[in-house]
């Protein structure tokens, strides 16, 4: 019952009160003076004054009788609608104690079917949101955190090396022309490493603060991914790594940047040649469409992932503890991962039939000119 309702109710109960005591006072009067008038004593001594002093003064005092028991009556019924009151403004503001301490996980238990109730579900809304929030902050700030610790481990690392070069070089120990060239070769590959660590990390910053340009259009995606696989098959084959598609749906267009696409498709690449355990490694790319979503599998042969890495791949710098945590930034899946969502679609990573890793990437299916 609503507390409006309850005071409507309560407010009706003390006017009955009252009206059913003021009837009750005139009808004990009526009855007293008939008594009196009744009496012997009044039979001997008729005088009508006195009886009707006596029956004011009797009505006097039923009057104060009646304020009496009616502000009884009134304080106890406002006792109870006040405590009815007080009662879900004490619980609503533990709970905003709770908040104020920072514990966004508290919630409050209202049951009573009243005008509190949509506020208290409101608060524990507010709460669970809150808690949320709060849970990214902190997920954003270790994901920072990994960023930085990242960033000086995947630089330090060339940054020896060609410090350490440098000193050969300048200390003579690259004695002939040679070991000189042999020298200045690694110092170029580490500094090739260094600029593209740089690149990464600069796209990856710019599609997390969302200002990296996108040229959507609607395109082929079982054809367009076939070009790109026909274009990178040779290159990726020297490398070690071959690539195997199948198609199992034709003109089905999506709407995304087709660069983009491409890096996708070239970080998902280069992750498995990267970890790969054999002399030559195997990438299956499956294509098909269901209840108008196309989804794209990349499954390698190459070494697993423990399940409870699997989601944290996506994430910038991220190494799981099993096979794949020695090589590379781990910017590749993250750009990657931010590139497909952007498009509207989603990426998760699972494990492969043959043992590896399955990137599978999820996109709706839209209809234009390709």
């Amino acid at each position: 019952m609503t507390i409006k309702r309850q005071l409507f109710l309560s407010n009706i109960y003390t006017l009955l009160t009252a009206i059913g005591c003021m009837a009750a006072i005139f009808v004990i009067a009526r009855v007293a003076i008939h008594f009196l008038i009744g009496s012997p004593l009044f039979q001997e001594h008729p005088d009508v004054e006195w009886v009707r002093k006596a029956g004011r003064l009797f009505i006097i005092v039923c009057f104060i009788a009646f304020f009496t028991v009616f502000s009884i009556i009134n304080s106890i019924i406002t006792n109870r609608k006040t405590k009815r009151i007080i009662k879900p403004l004490d619980i609503l503001s533990g709970g905003v104690r709770q908040i104020q301490e920072n514990n966004f996980a508290c919630r409050i238990e209202y049951d009573t079917d009243d005008e509190f109730r949509p506020v208290c579900e409101a608060f524990n809304q507010m709460a669970a949101q809150l808690e949320a929030s709060s849970e990214r902050r902190m997920k954003d700030e270790a994901n920072r955190r990994e960023l930085l610790a990242g960033i000086s481990h995947d630089l330090r690392t060339p940054l020896t090396t060609i410090d350490g070069y440098l000193d050969g070089i300048e200390s003579g120990v690259a004695s002939t022309p040679e070991m000189r060239e042999k020298y200045l070769h690694t110092i170029k590959n580490r500094t090739s490493e260094m600029k593209h660590i740089i690149e990464q990390l600069f796209l990856f910053s710019k599609l997390d603060m969302d200002e990296f340009p996108f040229s959507p259009r609607h395109f082929n995606v079982s054809r367009a991914l076939s070009d790109m696989v026909e274009e990178l098959a040779d290159d990726y084959a020297m490398r070690g790594l071959e690539i195997a598609m199948e198609a199992h749906c034709e003109n089905v267009m999506v709407h995304a940047d087709v660069s983009h696409f491409r890096r996708v498709l070239i970080n998902i690449l280069e992750n498995s040649v990267k970890y790969k355990e054999k002399e030559t490694g195997r990438m299956n790319i499956s294509v098909s469409v269901d209840n108008g979503i196309v989804q794209i599998i990349f499954s390698d042969d190459g070494p697993g992932v423990n399940p409870d890495a699997l989601p944290n791949l996506f994430n910038a710098f991220y190494r799981s503890d099993h096979a794949r945590n020695t090589k590379g930034s781990g910017l590749g899946l993250a750009i990657s991962a931010k590139i497909i969502e952007r498009s509207g679609g989603t990426i998760h990573a699972e494990g492969s039939a043959g043992g590896g890793l399955a990137v599978v990437i999820r996109l709706p299916v839209t209809t234009g000119a390709a």
